[in-house]
């Protein structure tokens, strides 16, 4: 880059003017400026001088505004600052367009608000996108949907008939399932709501009134926001364990295709049941289990890591590129084809949003210079460079 292009560069910056590639080329331009004039830049130093970036710049380049990004580094904008086993790939002054590029003859929306809702009568509702309203009535039971997307139940006691079925101690179950991409959520009848991630599912009962605890059953990845009672204990089963709410917001990771369990408390406790053994968490922890084993292993984890999803973005923290490639797979609904060897032992430290085609999410990640990636349908093929 020679210093007029900088100059034009500095100068679309600051009347918010640049794309979002140029916004990353300068701000990573900016931490390696830094870099070069501190030898013993340690990692510390360059994630607090990360945090800092858009506050510089605003100041030097007198940027009218600041945008907001849920990033849990505000500054790098788009850019992932990414550590392999080789070291730090920071985006420098010389990168061009042409080594930043994916092949991507064709591209792959990201996931959006999909589900099918399962009633307990065999029907099924086919949900999608954001459409607000009533998308369910049965006698008291009633389905709506608010603008937020997020679909609620609710029970209207004064027309429960005296015989009818809701006045019954039957307990009717419904499911709430995703595909690969898509997500959504759901407000229980208690006031609970659920969180859903691609490839996810929870069943619920319609209305808890008829049992003396409130029980879920979940698969994938789930994020609770459970309305605590003590009277009536909140419980989720989830691959022969459980999880009991101390008055709580937790969130589960229990895909099929993941190693193990992760049960991580964000907020309030949480009690875990497995076989014989139990393990009651903190705030920040997490608890973790395998399928051939009882024991649960709890742990100090990063929360903003875990929920990330949640919040619209991946957060890879050393994360290996095979289940960073999971997380993809999931969310664009995807299939990945590996080189014959498999031999992609890389780690990936940075963020991104969720809500970009695929092909940018895979220019990041072509960062390292380690692999590169290959769009064909609706396959993602990794080839090393």
């Amino acid at each position: 880059m020679n210093d007029q292009e900088l100059r034009d560069l500095l100068h679309k910056y600051g009347n918010d003017t640049a794309t979002d590639d140029e916004k990353s080329l300068i701000e990573s331009w900016y931490l390696h400026h830094q870099e070069s004039e501190l030898p013993d830049y340690t990692l510390d130093e360059r994630l607090q001088d990360a945090a800092a970036v858009r506050e510089n710049l605003k100041s030097q380049f007198r940027i009218g505004r600041v945008i907001s990004l849920p990033l849990r580094i505000s500054a790098a904008a788009c850019v992932l600052i990414l550590l392999s086993l080789g070291g730090f790939y920071l985006i420098r002054n010389n990168v061009t367009k042409n080594e930043l590029t994916a092949t991507t003859h064709h591209d792959i929306p990201p996931g959006q608000n999909k589900a099918v809702l399962a009633l307990a009568n065999g029907q099924k509702i086919y949900i999608t996108g954001i459409k607000k309203g009533i998308i369910y009535r049965q006698g008291a039971l009633q389905v709506t949907r608010n603008k937020n997307g997020v679909l609620a139940y609710t029970l209207n006691k004064s027309l429960i008939a005296p015989g009818n079925a809701d006045n019954q101690g039957t307990i009717r179950y419904n499911t709430l399932s995703t595909p690969r991409g898509g997500q959504s959520s759901i407000t229980l009848a208690d006031g609970t709501v659920a969180y859903l991630d691609a490839q996810s599912s929870v069943r619920f009962p319609v209305d808890f009134s008829k049992s003396k605890e409130r029980r879920v059953e979940v698969t994938g990845q789930v994020y609770f926001d459970v309305r605590h009672n003590a009277s009536k204990p909140f419980r989720v089963d989830v691959k022969g364990q459980t999880i009991e709410d101390i008055g709580t917001v937790f969130n589960i990771n229990a895909y099929d295709d993941e190693p193990a369990i992760k049960t991580t408390l964000i907020s309030g406790g949480i009690k875990i049941t497995r076989g014989n053994s139990m393990a009651t968490l903190r705030p920040g922890q997490q608890g973790i289990t395998v399928s051939d084993k009882t024991n649960i292993l709890v742990k100090e984890t990063d929360t903003e890591e875990v929920t990330a999803w949640k919040n619209g973005y991946f957060l890879f923290n050393n994360e290996k590129l095979e289940s960073i490639m999971r997380k993809i797979s999931r969310w664009y609904d995807v299939d990945i084809v590996y080189p014959q060897d498999k031999n992609t032992n890389v780690e990936y430290w940075g963020s991104i949003t969720r809500y970009d085609n695929v092909s940018k999410v895979l220019k990041m990640l072509e960062i390292t210079g380690d692999v590169k990636f290959r769009i064909e349908g609706k396959k993602i093929f990794i080839e090393k460079k």
